[in-house]
């Protein structure tokens, strides 16, 4: 999902069908709990036109394309201390109805309200775990699709596979989302020993580089959240990254440490910040279901110096990559324990691991920019909080850059916009 490739001794399993899910795929399973969903979205926000976009116009859209990718019909009955059964849906069977709905909120600040909402509300099991709502602001006039998908069913990269439920194009330009929507799904190959120690090595060097000077609020069991969002242009982050001589994703790190750092969440900010980054494990990109891991990063929370937090994260993102660190946690299903058990496994290494927050940095991957003849003005991530309090997520896509915050807002009340509006200042400063 990153602009760090993890290059490794991993591949796809050419026997593993796209509905067929695999241990990457459980670990999604294993850390969602009643107040943890694990569903991931995406807000497409659509251009005006001469009349509001209806429910039926979508509706009769996804009913159209539901049929494309098998992938579109997988749910799961069961998957917390009970092992999955993996239900699928056929196209014509899957109730459209229940799966695109329509709601209208009054203005700005309740499409907020309610989009956060949708973050903190599971999808139904065993029902194919995706959702589509379309919401209209009645002040505006604005019109937004929120888009949900179990992080079980697909990472961020391979979630553009359900745009094409959507999508305008042509069948030539549908195509381009057969590579995650119609390929055998992921699965982690066998690692050389010393590669994987290696990688071991580095996730340990830096879980201990974190492990002093902590104090952010921990995700708590709520289970309510709030969001925030921030849209740059592509063209002026990329400039912004150049005068720090920095990548775009070298920049985005320092910018959210650097605000972080300026406008902590408490009166007393952390001396250190422990990130979960995801890595990609894929790099040809072109897979369906997870490929993805996460690699551990450390940033300054009482530096308010731009340059140094970009320095200190160039440093940690060469480890992480000239090392291969993703690999530490990739789940490979080598050996595998029974459900329970394994369920428990994967808490106890959250519980370990103790991330305070999440940042990612994703490319987009889509040329189709319109939906029944709407303009798609912006298209804004959301992920959901496996374990930590606050996200932030971007998507590079075309002229725009957009970044979703989520927050637990019980732990850090007000923080999403307060947030924002500091990162928002920071990334469009001259």
């Amino acid at each position: 999902m990153t602009e760090t490739t993890e290059v490794a001794d991993v591949a796809t399993d050419a026997a593993a069908g796209p509905t067929e899910y695999g241990p990457p795929d459980f670990t999604y399973l294993h850390m969602d709990t009643p107040a943890r969903p694990m569903h991931w979205s995406m807000v497409l926000e659509i251009a005006g036109g001469d009349a509001p976009v209806g429910i039926d116009e979508i509706r009769d859209r996804v009913r159209s394309r539901v049929a494309r990718y098998d992938v579109f019909g997988v749910g799961v009955r069961g998957g917390r201390w009970r092992r999955p059964d993996i239900v699928v849906t056929p196209a014509d069977a899957i109730d459209i109805d229940h799966h695109v709905v329509a709601t209208e909120v009054a203005d700005a600040a309740a499409r907020d309200r309610m989009i956060a909402e949708l973050c903190a509300t599971h999808l139904r099991r065993p029902d194919p775990f995706w959702h589509i709502t379309l919401m209209t602001v009645a002040e505006s006039g604005e019109q937004l699709l929120v888009l949900r998908v179990h992080h079980s069913l697909s990472d961020g990269l391979a979630g553009a596979a359900f745009a094409a439920l959507l999508a305008d194009g042509t069948p030539e330009q549908l195509a381009e989302f057969d590579r995650f929507g119609a390929g055998p799904r992921f699965r982690v190959g066998d690692v050389d020993p010393d590669v994987l120690a290696d990688a071991r090595a580095a996730h340990d060097e830096q879980w201990k580089a974190g492990r002093s000077g902590r104090g952010w609020p921990a995700l708590t069991r709520s289970g309510r959240r709030e969001i925030a969002t921030v849209s740059v242009s592509t063209r002026d982050l990329r400039r912004a990254a150049k005068r720090h001589e920095a990548t775009v994703h070298e920049f985005v790190l320092g910018a959210v440490g650097r605000t972080l750092s300026a406008h902590p969440p408490t009166a007393t900010g952390p001396e250190n910040i422990r990130v979960t980054l995801p890595a990609t494990l894929d790099p040809t990109f072109r897979h369906t279901g997870n490929a993805v891991s996460v690699t551990l990063l450390n940033l300054a929370g009482d530096d308010t110096d731009l340059d140094r937090q970009i320095a200190r994260s160039r440093e940690q993102l060469s480890l992480i990559e000239t090392r291969r660190a993703a690999l530490a946690l990739a789940a490979t299903g080598h050996p595998s324990p029974p459900w329970p058990v394994m369920r428990a496994i994967v808490g106890a290494s959250m519980s370990r691991m103790a991330p305070d927050i999440h940042i990612g940095v994703n490319p987009g991957f889509s040329r189709v920019r319109s939906v029944l003849g709407r303009r798609i003005v912006s298209l804004t991530p959301l992920s959901p909080l496996g374990g930590y309090s606050f996200s932030v997520t971007s998507l590079v896509l075309g002229d725009r850059t957009t970044f979703g915050i989520v927050t637990d807002p019980q732990a850090l009340p007000g923080y999403a916009a307060r947030f924002a509006a500091a990162f928002d200042e920071l990334l469009t400063a001259p």
